[in-house]
């Protein structure tokens, strides 16, 4: 099999640091990415990666605790829950001013058009800008305007894109983080607890059980419709490999959690690329 591959990373929170280790085991394996289609968190992780920026990143995402993910969210009312401009600040510490021209990999970045309800396509312009539109989670995450336009998470119209590979003379290499496969032994419950202290925190304990069940559903209905179209995306343009990464390996919040997410991608890696 070619060595030179087109990587598809899906979208899927926290769960998406696995990327990390999936990209660090396909390096050692010999693998050339040349390519890189991204939606949400894999936008986030493959444009750090294009950018030659992944072990900065690494060195900042493995060193947070819970309590410093607190730290970084900064509630809202105004079209989301959190605006993630902490998050987003440090990042873009991380990646520069960037532009795709100066990238030295391939990059589309999926993101929503709010106005017209299209997909869009970001390969130019501002790297940050396209990250930050595509990881945009819907009334949690708030959108991104670019030009006077509103963008929201690419995983609202293609959580796995690998439509846009199609035609590339590469292997393509697409990595699922919303698989049913067990993880370890038995389901990982997402640290909902740890959102009811971020909740409580900022509101107070008098709506703490409504806001609570209201980001839940959110978050639950999502995940739902991206795997339904995860797997509508797999059945119509088929990769030549597929790396699978349980759903229940983390959840949207679980950045805390990074070195075993890492792990679990470089193990995950493992099992399913042979050669």
């Amino acid at each position: 099999m070619k060595k030179e591959i087109s990587l598809v990373l899906s979208g899927g929170g926290a769960r998406g640091l696995a990327y990390i280790g999936v990209i660090e085991e396909l390096e050692r394996k010999g693998y050339i990415i040349k390519s890189i289609a991204g939606t949400s968190i894999g936008a986030l992780i493959g444009g750090v990666y294009a950018a030659g920026k992944l072990q900065e990143f690494k060195n900042w995402v493995t060193t947070l605790s819970k309590y410093d993910v607190f730290k970084l969210m900064d509630f809202t009312l105004n079209l989301g829950f959190i605006k993630m401009d902490r998050v987003f600040d440090e990042i873009k510490k991380i990646i520069g001013d960037c532009d795709f021209s100066c990238l030295s990999i391939k990059l589309k970045v999926v993101a929503a058009d709010l106005s017209t309800t299209k997909e869009v396509i970001f390969d130019k312009g501002d790297l940050f800008d396209a990250i930050r539109a595509s990881i945009a989670y819907p009334t949690i995450i708030t959108p991104h305007y670019i030009n006077n336009k509103m963008y929201d998470d690419g995983g609202i119209v293609n959580p796995m894109p690998l439509n846009i590979v199609q035609g590339e003379n590469n292997t393509i290499v697409a990595v699922d983080l919303s698989s049913d496969i067990k993880y370890k032994t038995e389901q990982v419950n997402t640290d909902y607890s740890f959102i009811k202290k971020l909740i409580k925190s900022w509101r107070g304990s008098k709506k703490k059980k409504e806001q609570w069940s209201y980001i839940k559903l959110i978050d639950q209905s999502l995940s739902t419709m991206n795997k339904q179209l995860t797997r509508l995306s797999l059945k119509l343009y088929k990769p030549d490999i597929l790396i699978k990464i349980s759903v229940d390996s983390g959840g949207f919040f679980d950045y805390y959690n990074a070195n075993e997410l890492i792990e679990y991608g470089r193990k995950q890696t493992k099992k399913y690329v042979k050669n």
